[in-house]
C-alpha cells in the first residue's frame, strides 16, 4: 500500500516554496534597485575617487560578527564592509581571501560607503 503525504506535509512545502520565492524577490528587487543606483552615479560622474595608502586598517576576524573597515591617507575617505553584508559594492574580506591590507596603495572609486571599483598598485 502506498501512503501519499499528509496534509500538514503539503503545507509544509508550499510554506516553504512560497516563503522561498518571497525571500529570492526581495532579495532580488533590493539588490537591483541599489545595483541601478551606483550605477546611475557612475554615469552621472557622482562617484567620488580617493587614492592614497590603505591606513586604519581592521581585518574581519575569520568566524566573522564585525566589519572589515579601513582609511584612505590623505582624505578623510574611510570604508566598511563584510562578506556577511549584501551589497552591489565590494565587500570581500581580508579574512576570506581579499586583496586589502595596511600600506597598500589603492585607488577607490566609490558612492556614500559603497565601493564601486578598488585599484590596488603594484607592490
Amino acid at each position: 500500500m502506498v501512503v501519499g503525504p499528509t496534509n500538514s506535509q503539503q503545507g509544509f512545502a508550499y510554506f516553504f516554496f512560497g516563503f522561498a520565492l518571497l525571500w529570492t524577490t526581495v532579495s532580488f528587487v533590493s539588490t537591483w534597485r541599489e545595483y541601478s543606483r551606483l550605477e546611475n552615479a557612475i554615469a552621472t560622474g557622482h562617484a567620488r575617487v580617493v587614492a592614497g595608502v590603505v591606513t586604519e586598517f581592521s581585518p574581519m576576524p575569520v568566524t566573522g560578527h564585525a566589519m572589515e573597515r579601513f582609511c584612505v591617507s590623505g582624505s578623510s575617505a574611510c570604508f566598511e564592509y563584510s562578506d556577511y553584508v549584501v551589497t552591489s559594492g565590494f565587500n570581500n574580506t581580508s579574512s576570506h581571501g581579499g586583496p586589502i591590507r595596511a600600506g597598500l596603495r589603492v585607488r577607490v572609486t566609490y558612492v556614500g560607503n559603497s565601493i564601486l571599483k578598488l585599484e590596488i598598485a603594484e607592490p
